[in-house]
Parts: structure tokens; sequence; C-alpha cells
């Protein structure tokens, strides 16, 4: 595999020519080691301008010379813009560039020379209850969100419906051919609109809009979200063709905040419906219940196919009303969560372990923007692996949640796999 190339940007002093550091290395050419000398910045009457070289794999900006240098121009410059015509850049690999870095660095007509490396983004968002979201800030979205904030990864919320006039999340909203948002597996037709609140506060821990100055941020605010309804008439056949309606219209991430009404440990009718929603590469969540209870008694939470969340307490305990268990795949914050309330443009808090499993779908769609390849067996590993740990009454995976672990955990899952190939 062709070594990637790397680079070095140094400054002359005043008087010195390029290639008296980089020997037989003339501008906008490699020399016959490898390495391509261009200048920073061009001084012209005509051209003054950054020399956009970035990213390294593509050519010089059109129409400029590396080798223009007006010096009359760059006499009348102040010493500081004087500085940025003196800089240049020597691309190559990086073994070619290393030896270079030494002698530039001992050599006394270089003023600087240093690695072009990246930066990342210090992040934190303008939205104004930011500091109300205990969950986002326990979970470290902040950090992930140097990474991803889940561009277009597309979430389907299959719940009571999705205010998808509410400010804080109608510019999140998925629309199919027709402009519609979803369908109303309930009533039957094509408009999810949320007539309890449940499912807009879930799509708000989700995805609501970050940086729009007003209200709260969801755990992957680049994220879509895709209003399936299934509420009040949540029988399970309602809820089977929900989910293969959310997996055939292009749902990555399936949220299901909902479970029986009482224990069942099995229902191979919406069993089967995420049997087929993960044969074509969705991730399905669901809460694991709010009975107190084991969650073996309750499919789909028990059901392997599934990424299981209980929920957690500002202090990283087991929420009481959670169940628990060993097939638990991961906790999440469940307890006083602040998200969106529907009809308005207001917000309001709620508990459950409805709340936390929004947050892993959030996360789940990070790792995925990062990673798309991934399949539930590596998702579910990466949560679990990534999570920290915690100590509970009674099992609820161990851990919970870190979105920026796993973020980095999917990051370099890709790089290793694109190294391989």
């Amino acid at each position: 595999m062709k070594q990637a190339n790397s680079r070095l940007v140094f400054r002359v002093k005043d008087g010195v020519e390029p290639s008296a550091v980089v020997p037989n290395a003339p501008l906008g050419a490699e020399n016959a080691g490898g390495v391509s000398l261009k200048r920073l910045y061009n001084v012209s009457s005509e051209v003054a301008s950054f020399q956009k070289n970035a990213p390294m794999a593509e050519a010089a900006a059109a129409g400029t010379n590396d080798e223009i240098f007006d010096k009359q121009i760059y006499g009348s410059k102040p010493q500081p813009e004087q500085k940025l015509f003196r800089t240049y850049t020597a691309e190559g690999s990086r073994s070619d560039l290393d030896s270079l870095y030494k002698s530039l660095k001992s050599d006394g007509n270089v003023e600087f020379v240093q690695f072009d490396e990246m930066n990342d983004l210090y992040y934190t968002p303008d939205d104004p209850m930011f500091g109300q979201l205990w969950g986002i800030r326990r979970i470290e979205c902040p950090t992930a969100w140097d990474e991803t904030f889940g561009d277009d990864i597309v979430v389907a919320v299959i719940d009571t419906g999705v205010d998808y006039n509410h400010p804080d999340i109608s510019d999140r909203m998925w629309t199919d051919a027709a402009g519609k948002h979803g369908f109303d597996f309930s009533d039957g037709d094509d408009n999810p609109m949320d007539f309890h609140g449940h499912g807009t506060h879930c799509a708000g821990t989700i995805a609501a809009t970050i940086d729009n100055d007003i209200g709260v941020v969801g755990v992957a605010p680049n994220a879509r979200i895709m209003a399936v309804k299934i509420f009040p008439n949540a029988l399970d056949t309602v809820c089977a063709a929900a989910i293969k309606y959310a997996a055939d219209n292009g749902a990555r991430v399936l949220s299901n905040s909902w479970g029986p009404r009482f224990p069942r440990p099995s229902n191979p009718v919406v069993e089967d419906a995420i049997d087929y929603a993960t044969s074509i590469g969705c991730i399905v969540v669901f809460a694991a219940g709010n009975s107190d209870q084991h969650v073996s008694d309750f499919s789909p939470a028990n059901y392997p196919a599934v990424v299981s969340v209980a929920a957690t307490s500002p202090s990283d305990a087991r929420a009481g009303f959670s169940n628990f268990g060993d097939s638990i795949t991961i906790a999440a914050p469940g307890v006083d969560i602040l998200s969106l309330k529907p009809n308005t443009n207001s917000y309001t808090t709620m508990s459950g372990t409805s709340m936390a499993c929004p947050h892993i779908a959030g996360v789940v769609a990070l790792i995925l923007e990062c990673n798309n390849t991934l399949v539930t067996d590596d998702v579910k590993q990466i949560l679990r692996d990534q999570g920290d740990h915690i100590q509970t009454d009674k099992p609820v995976g161990g851990r919970r949640v870190n979105a920026a672990k796993c973020v980095t955990a999917a990051v370099a899952g890709q790089a290793k796999a694109a190294t391989a190939s």
C-alpha cells in the first residue's frame, strides 16, 4: 500500500531562497527524493492570496503560479505579512520529511519548521439549556462532537409520533419523496404528528438542533429523525409493520422506547420484524422497561438481536424503576432528562428507560457516521467495551455509555479496516 504523504511548513529568513535550504527541490515540482516544494502564499500584482494546496491530495489552486514573487510588492508589506510570504511547504513521505525536518531545524536560514498537523474543535454549543443536559454531558458528547455530529444518519423514532414543527427539531426531520416525515401506523395515514409528547421528547434527545441559539441539543445533532407513529393503537402487528417500514425507508437506527404491557418473554411477531431490519443493516435499540423486574420477561428488550438499554441516575446508580439483567447491553441516563415539549416552543423533563433509549440511539448514529459498515454485533461490542464502569444494585450491563470513547473506537476500527484493504 502506498505510504500517505505528510507535509512540513517552514519559514526562511528574509532574502533566502527556499532552494538554499531544500536543495534540488524546484518550486512546484518534486525533487529526486520525492519532496515537493510550494510557496504557501503568492506575491504579485495579480495574485496575493493563500496558496490553496490543502488537502494534500489536491493540486494547487488553478490559475496560480508557485514561482510568482514580486519583490517590490513584498518590500511594501509590513513585517508580519512578509513573514507569510517567506513560508513554504514541503510534501513527501514521512520518512523523507523526518530527515528534512532535522536538516531544517538545524539550518540557521530557517526561522521555524513544523509538521502540518490536524486540529480539532474545542466544542461547546450555544444552545442555552445545554448546562441542564446532565445526561449528554455525562456521556461526554461534546468530546464526541469533535469528531462527528452523526451527519445524515436516519434514526426512526417508533413511538407516539413527533412534533415535526417544534423549532428545535424541524430542521432535522427526514422526508420522503412526497415531503412526508414518516407514517402513522396507529391511524393508518401519512401524518405522524405527536398526540402525546413521548415521541417528541425522545426525538429531541437524539437530534435536537445544535447551535441554533435556542433550547437543547441532541446526542447526534446532525442525524435525521424519521417519525413512525404506533401509539395509541400499538398492537404487535402495528409495531412490526412500523419496524419494517423504517427499515425499508432507509433508517439505520430504530429507537424503540416501548415494550409489552405485561411480562412476556417472547414476541415472535415483533422479533421477526427485528430480524428483518437487522438483516438489511439496521441497528434496533430498545428500552429495557420500567417495571423494576428482570428483563428476561420482557420482549423485545430481551431479544439478542437488539441493543437493550437500562436507565441510570445522575449518580450513575440504576434508576429504581429500570428493568435489569445480564442480557442488557448498556445503561444510559434516564432520570430527569430535559427535552422537547410538543405543540409548544418549550421543553420538559421526563424519566424512564424511554429516555435512556434515545441517548443510545443517538450514540449509535455517531458510531455509524464514523463507520457505516458496522452491524449490530459490532455496535454492541463497542458500546459495551467503551462504556464507563459503574456499580449498581442490580445488573444493567456493567457500564454506562460513553459517547466519546465509542466514537474513538469506531474511528480506529475504520482506519484499521482501510489500512488492511
